[in-house]
């Protein structure tokens, strides 16, 4: 029985230490300006919308989303998620244990940086 629960245990934290670093490896890329297009983001004028929501849907959603394994330590469902927890800015830039099995960019790293220092803008 011990033996069943201990290959129980190492299967669940194998799926569950592979299961997160699928998509994040994926850099989100700034949008790029054209002569019609948009402005590019800069650190300046990054907001939720133009930058930081995908990242997070890319680099967080596979673990930290509804159906994600980690969702009981933290759920990703938007902007109000994450100005609800202080634990995730300091994941992501302080401790840089997040995101786990990927990485973020020095730019992506630094275009966060400043969202999260203008207080999050929309």
């Amino acid at each position: 029985m011990k033996k069943q629960v201990s290959i129980f245990l190492l299967a669940t934290f194998a799926a569950l230490l592979f299961a997160c670093s699928k998509k994040q490896a994926e850099e989100i890329k700034p949008e790029t300006p054209t002569t019609t297009g948009p402005t590019p983001v800069t650190t300046a004028n990054v907001t939720y919308s133009n930058f930081a929501g995908a990242l997070f849907q890319t680099k967080c959603n596979n673990c930290h989303g509804p159906n994600g394994a980690l969702k009981s330590i933290w759920l990703f469902n938007g902007l109000a998620s994450i100005k609800n927890d202080t634990r995730v800015a300091n994941s992501i830039l302080v401790t840089k244990t997040m995101p786990k099995g990927g990485t973020l960019t020095v730019s992506e790293r630094e275009l966060l940086q400043a969202w999260f220092d203008k207080g999050m803008p929309e």
